[in-house]
């Protein structure tokens, strides 16, 4: 990896909220700057330096293989949109997660959470079934739940706070 490159990833995740960071979401920034690295070079260059700890991936597109190719492009283009990025995550071996950052990140996830499915409601057909729409409530609940539980475990500030 190039000086440059490899100063530009250790400042980013030095910088980044959220710790463990997606490689397409650096690469994406990068890309921007400097267009010569595919994703691929761009990933083996992270993983190879020895700074960066390989923290796992996911894989937004696993068993997701009845979507047309095009509609599969576009789904995975949406999710990136909102955040969401496949493949491996890093972050600096000298960056400690800590129960704050842990706090702030679920925090952070259940807000997302809760937005997608108030979204998901609002957007609901007319002629869906009861069934099909109380199952959807029953996930807002069991959200709200885990927001109250995290509150009560000091995991989350009151409402209005933070």
């Amino acid at each position: 990896m190039h000086a440059e490159l490899a100063k530009w990833i250790y400042a980013y995740l030095e910088r980044d909220e959220d710790i463990v960071v997606p490689v397409k979401k650096m690469w994406n920034e990068w890309h921007a700057i400097d267009a010569q690295l595919s994703l691929q070079e761009f990933t083996a260059s992270v993983l190879a330096d020895e700074r960066f700890e390989a923290m796992g991936g996911v894989a937004h597109g696993e068993d997701m293989d009845w979507m047309e190719p095009d509609e599969f492009i576009e789904y995975l283009r949406d999710m990136e949109a909102r955040g969401f990025y496949s493949g491996p995550r890093v972050k600096l071996k000298s960056r400690e997660i800590t129960l704050e950052h842990i706090a702030r990140m679920v925090k952070k996830h259940n807000d997302q959470l809760e937005q997608a499915l108030r979204l998901a409601r609002e957007a609901l057909p007319e002629e869906v079934s009861e069934l099909e729409e109380g199952a959807l409530i029953d996930i807002q609940v069991t959200v709200e739940k885990l927001r109250r539980e995290l509150r009560e475990a000091g995991l989350e500030p009151p409402d209005g706070e933070g």
